[in-house]
């Protein structure tokens, strides 16, 4: 078996190297492919090299590389990506290396750089590898690297590279598990060690998942309370509506505090901004980029424009028509069974057992809609050809929540703008909590886990081999696992339980509990399927949720709206009307005057709570003021040197 990249210098001397990413090739491996991938992925910097440590897995002539990085390295792309860690003082300020003796345990990278972080410099050094000049790939004469073309991106679209993924580390992970979801008793989620393991982006949903469910918790707690009391509706909704809409500003503003801290804590907040590299998808003939000089596909904006207006808008419009015709069958089939149920007078079992039917089925067809849309809108929005990956998942990210919006709010705000039917509305949205909360829970868990056990899938004997198989074999079997698929659709999920928490819960009081209770299981599914199911997923530097935030947000200016709505259409609130002399249109004015009124004090709320708290501000404005204070002090120096 051979070794590990010979250290070219003193400085870049460790005693022992951990494998962290591994490369697998497609089969069969062209021996001089492998060789010249490995020379360019362990060649200086100045060279288009990597600069990283490289081992040829079991033999020369597999599949599988693996790489690892000397603390030299990992150090000098700290700096590089801007990460901010602890100094002397106790405060988070952006790395250097020049000032290397300033933060603690800099001298050793496995205690300064968490897991995720040093496999992420290894992946940043990995997609920094690039040609110098023109030159075919060995083994595949037909295809070519011009200069400044990155190496692995490019043989990942071409196929050569079939996997690139970053590798567990048995003992920390199965500690992971144990603190983590493997006691259920614990309350707490550790989600500084998620984050060392996993990555920011992991540990900031499951931190917005922990945080979400506990703020269900009083929400929980007054619809039992307000289920079990026979009062009126006036007297029971009214305050649980009003309670609601606040509810959901209340609950954004804290989790942007409490997330403005976790970033601070996690060196993320003040990320450096780079140019960011084009997507290993993104293809079109190679063109010279005017900002880097480098070569790199070409793809116009207006073909883009062209695909986005003539294809993906008219499909995003069928799947719309295809959730209109749900819609429809389903009050057709609801008001054929409510029929059939009158005439026999309640005393026809079968149809009483049938009053559930059509919504359970309507629900049925909303998740296999959602499911079969989420596939066609990655198509789409992949063939759209975007240059960046930001810029891929913004577009994707719209396309879906947009449908998704339409698809699984559309027949309630139906039922209670048009129907105005407050009964069918709580049977609709019971039947849609308990229904959709099932079909998950089996989906995601239950169907992979059975999935393993029977080993019915790619990978399955991975959790079993961790133990006895060789190390070699252990990395393989983790290549063998399916793709993580990223937090998209988990997000998601949380997105439609944030609409049914805030814009109908005062129909349906119980609907916070059962949220409660299914995300509590969901934490546990989540982490097992992250732990076990799939490959380990790169880490990925975040500070906020992002584009998540603004989506809760605007749900939160729906809610006024429904919820206003709502209390105007209820019986009790229509009598109260006629008995005072006011005619519908008159109320409904009023329920207008009540929305405009609650969404002032919901922006009046949003800015009296700060997005950080005084002690975060104060850090930050002494790190801005150190930024500075470095920056005069370099210009000084540079003025005596000129002088």
């Amino acid at each position: 078996m051979s070794s590990w990249t010979l250290v070219p210098c003193q400085c870049c001397h460790t005693t022992s190297i951990q494998s962290l990413v591994a490369i697998q090739l497609s089969y069969p491996a062209k021996a001089e492919t492998k060789r010249w991938l490995m020379s360019k992925l362990e060649g200086r910097r100045k060279e288009g090299g990597a600069h990283l440590l490289v081992h040829p897995g079991e033999d020369d002539d597999g599949t599988l590389i693996l790489l690892s990085a000397t603390p030299y390295s990992l150090l000098q792309a700290t700096e590089i990506l801007g990460l901010a860690k602890l100094s002397s003082d106790g405060s988070m300020i952006a790395f250097s290396y020049n000032n290397k003796a300033d933060f603690p345990n800099s001298d050793k990278p496995e205690a300064f750089l968490t897991l995720a972080e040093r496999q992420l410099l290894v992946k940043y050094a990995t997609d920094s590898a690039k040609v110098l000049q023109e030159t075919p790939v060995p083994g595949y004469p037909e295809r070519r690297l011009y200069p400044g073309q990155p190496i692995v991106r490019s043989l990942q679209e071409w196929g050569i590279i079939e996997k690139f993924y970053p590798l567990h580390v048995k003992e920390e992970l199965h500690l992971l598990t144990r603190a983590w979801y493997s006691q259920i008793h614990k309350i707490c989620q550790p989600i500084d060690a998620i984050r060392a393991y996993f990555g920011d982006s992991v540990a900031l949903y499951f931190s917005f998942l922990g945080f979400f469910t506990i703020s269900l918790v009083p929400m929980a707690i007054l619809g039992a309370v307000y289920h079990c009391l026979s009062l009126s509706f006036l007297d029971k909704y009214l305050l649980f509506a009003l309670f609601s809409v606040l509810w959901s500003t209340v609950t954004m503003e804290f989790w942007k505090r409490h997330c403005a801290m976790k970033a601070y804590r996690w060196g993320t907040l003040h990320l450096k901004s780079r140019f960011e590299a084009p997507r290993a998808h993104y293809w079109g003939p190679l063109g010279l980029n005017p900002i880097t000089g480098k070569w790199e596909p070409y793809y116009p904006s207006w073909k883009r424009k062209l695909r986005i207006m003539l294809v993906s808008v008219p499909t995003i419009c069928v799947f719309l028509g295809l959730a209109i015709d749900g819609l429809v069958m389903y009050l057709y089939w609801e008001r054929w069974v409510q029929a059939s149920y009158q005439q026999s007078h309640g005393n026809d079992r079968l149809a009483a057992m049938c009053l559930y039917l059509p919504s359970f089925m309507y629900t049925l067809y909303i998740d296999l809609l959602n499911g079969i849309y989420k596939r066609v809108a990655t198509f789409l929005t992949e063939w759209e050809n975007h240059r960046v990956e930001l810029t891929f998942q913004n577009q994707l990210t719209l396309k879906v929540l947009v449908f998704r919006f339409f698809n699984c709010f559309s027949g309630l705000f139906y039922i209670m703008f048009y129907m105005q039917d407050l009964q069918l509305l709580q049977k609709r949205l019971s039947s849609l909590l308990i229904v959709s909360q099932v079909m998950n829970q089996v989906s995601e868990c239950l169907l992979p886990f059975l999935l393993q056990k029977l080993q019915l899938r790619p990978g399955a004997t991975h959790q079993r081999n961790f133990k006895d198989a060789p190390v070699v074999d252990n990395f393989v079997s983790e290549g063998d696992l399916p793709t993580y698929p990223g937090l998209f659709d988990d997000y998601m999920e949380l997105f439609v339980q944030f609409g049914y928490a805030s814009l109908f819960s005062c129909v349906y009081p119980l609907t916070a509990a059962l949220l409660v209770v299914n995300n509590i299981t969901e934490i546990c599914t989540d982490a097992f399927k992250l732990c076990w199911l799939f490959q380990k997923p790169f880490p990925c530097p975040a500070a906020n949720i992002g584009v998540w935030q603004v989506a809760f947000e605007v749900l939160g200016i729906f809610a006024v709206c429904t919820n206003c709505f709502i209390i105007t259409i209820s019986p009790e609130v229509r009598d109260r009307c006629r008995d005072f002399g006011m005619t519908p249109e008159q109320s409904l004015l009023y329920a207008v005057g009540l929305e405009h009124i609650l969404i002032t004090l919901k922006i009046a709320m949003a800015f009296a709570i700060p997005d950080q708290p005084h002690w975060l501000r104060l850090k930050i404005l002494q790190m801005e003021y150190r930024s500075w204070e470095a920056l005069k002090q370099a210009e000084s120096k540079r003025a005596l040197l000129l002088c």
